[in-house]
């Protein structure tokens, strides 16, 4: 994490929280100045460290849900995967697609209306491709937790801030103005409310009242920041835990240590293979094995398992559907 200033990593931090955060504002977050907040930005602009800035939504409340298909190949050549992978690209149902080496070779995410819907778009997959496929698992997402990047900053944490994914099932009904709204921004979390106006041929206040609807009803849940966390010498790993005691408190009590851990930023409620999915930033693989060994130590009557997986490169990676 040498490779970027501590004003960098306060930046970092401050936009995970909040990616609407003015220059004027994150400068008195930091404690610092305008001019060296813009400066500092730009350079991380330049660098590409920014992938996009992001509204994190509760899909549920919407009638959306997540769908993941996780995939170990056989004979599958180079060319081969690259026109998977493209097709995959080009398919406004598929929001996420990893690339991977571990357990799976290929992770690939959905939003779909339902299971039906889900299930046409997995038998399309593998009609097509089915021959290639060696191994696969499916999971649904019950819900997930989207934290900070709590391991940029360097005083103790007693609570991690969460934005709810998915959350309790309440159908939440919008108007055609705010659908036009969530499309507009669900990769410009830093939108301007003038280029709203203009596009969608409404005054700004309007727009405003709109938006802060949606933030009240908890459909959009806050702004955050996807970096390209290779150019921070970071890698992408992701943990999938077995459970062989599925009591409410004890998986609590796995949630509630997940919770504590810095580098892990996704915590993922699954249901199918496994119970629960880790995602998680860090420096070293060395890291990733001694927190296997730390949640196996501490929880040695809950966990069952743990699978491993290295996210070599993330294709596509979407917080809302493209077809909504």
């Amino acid at each position: 994490m040498s490779l970027i200033s501590e004003t960098d990593k306060k930046m970092l931090y401050e936009l995970g929280k909040n990616a609407r955060l003015s220059y004027k504002e994150l400068a008195q977050k930091i404690n610092s100045k305008k001019t060296i907040v813009s400066y500092h930005f730009q350079n991380l602009t330049e660098q590409k460290i920014f992938w996009k800035f992001v509204p994190v939504f509760s899909l549920s409340r919407l009638g959306i849900y997540g769908y993941k298909i996780y995939l170990r190949f056989q004979g599958l050549d180079k060319q081969k995967k690259q026109a998977l992978l493209e097709e995959l690209e080009n398919d406004n149902y598929v929001i996420w697609i990893a690339e991977s080496t571990g357990a799976w070779d290929l992770l690939i995410g959905f939003y779909c209306q339902n299971l039906i819907e889900f299930a046409a778009k997995k038998n399309e997959l593998f009609h097509k491709h089915g021959h290639y496929i060696e191994e696969y698992a499916i999971t649904l997402i019950e819900d997930a937790l989207v934290f900070n990047r709590d391991y940029l900053i360097k005083h103790k944490i007693d609570y991690r801030k969460e934005f709810i994914y998915g959350g309790k099932p309440h159908l939440e009904t919008i108007d055609k103005d705010q659908k036009d709204i969530l499309r507009l921004i669900r990769n410009d979390g830093r939108y301007q409310v003038t280029d709203l106006a203009k596009k969608l041929h409404l005054n700004s206040k309007t727009i405003l009242t709109k938006i802060k609807d949606l933030e009240q009803r908890k459909i959009i849940q806050g702004y955050t920041t996807f970096l390209h966390i290779n150019k921070l010498g970071l890698k992408f790993f992701k943990l999938c835990l077995y459970f062989q005691d599925y009591q409410d408190n004890k998986f609590q009590e796995v949630l509630n240590y997940c919770k504590a851990q810095k580098n892990i930023i996704h915590i993922i409620k699954s249901i199918g293979t496994w119970e629960l999915e880790l995602e998680i930033e860090a420096e070293t693989v060395e890291y990733i094995y001694e927190l296997i060994e730390e949640i196996k130590t501490k929880h040695p009557k809950i966990i069952k398992k743990i699978d491993i997986t290295i996210i070599t490169n993330e294709r596509k990676l979407e917080f809302f559907p493209e077809w909504y």
